[in-house]
């Protein structure tokens, strides 16, 4: 083990350039991660951007640079190799019960929440956060909006199964979308959780696409594009 967390290491040095390894979690495993200025030297708005499973966090360079906004990104890498990028959770997280995979999430989330907490630290100037993420990512990024809304002013989840309950404090405002032809996660589930979410007075909002699959499209992306513009500039409150 010891020596595939060694490998998941070199492997994410050459991926992230000018990376840097994040807060230490439960498994003792650093969160390599970058986080950069685009378009000014200090934006007032923070991209935390988190990639699917078996991607990078290079997956998300020029859909930032597309948003055409000052902006401070946050790219963490997920701890684990897979495939020709890496992932969030061990192998059996899929096999486990809704309930172990919430747990999953949770933790991980809890770890992403220390690193946007630095960060912040760090930048004093970031007045509003924004989190998004695809499939596993769009997980995360839920689950941040719904543990952590201290930390959290917007999330555009996509792709997500939507866990967790909320439990206190409700997350901002929360924009889902999703391909209805999605064949790992059935669009009538997440329609129904989000009018349950509704009902709590969770402030979320879902926007689906006809043709699309458990993957992005250029309209969704368009769509995600004008949300975040106007999230990550606009008035905190």
């Amino acid at each position: 083990m010891r020596e595939l967390r060694t490998l998941a290491l070199l492997l994410a040095v050459p991926l992230l350039g000018g990376a840097c390894a994040g807060t230490r979690g439960a498994a003792g495993v650093p969160l390599v991660h970058r986080s950069e200025a685009v378009g000014a030297p200090n934006p007032e708005a923070l991209l935390v951007a988190l990639h699917s499973s078996g991607s990078t966090p290079a997956f998300w360079d020029e859909h930032v640079q597309s948003l055409g906004i000052p902006v401070r990104t946050l790219l963490p890498q997920g701890p684990r190799p897979r495939r020709d990028g890496f992932t969030w959770f061990q192998a059996d997280h899929e096999a486990k019960t809704q309930e172990g995979r919430t747990e999953d999430v949770e933790r991980m989330a809890a770890r992403l929440a220390e690193l946007i907490r630095e960060v912040r630290a760090a930048h004093p100037e970031v007045r509003r956060v924004v989190v998004t993420g695809f499939s596993y990512g769009g997980d995360l990024a839920w689950m941040l909006a719904l543990r952590h809304p201290e930390l959290v002013d917007a999330a555009v989840p996509m792709g997500t199964r939507l866990l967790g309950e909320p439990t206190g404090a409700l997350p901002h405002r929360v924009r889902v979308l999703q391909g209805e032809q999605d064949a790992i996660i059935p669009v009538q589930r997440t329609r129904e959780r989000v009018a349950a979410l509704k009902d709590r007075g969770v402030p979320i909002v879902l926007r689906t696409y006809p043709d699309l699959g458990h993957d992005l499209s250029p309209a969704l992306l368009e769509d995600w594009r004008a949300f975040l513009r106007q999230a990550l500039q606009g008035p905190v409150d």
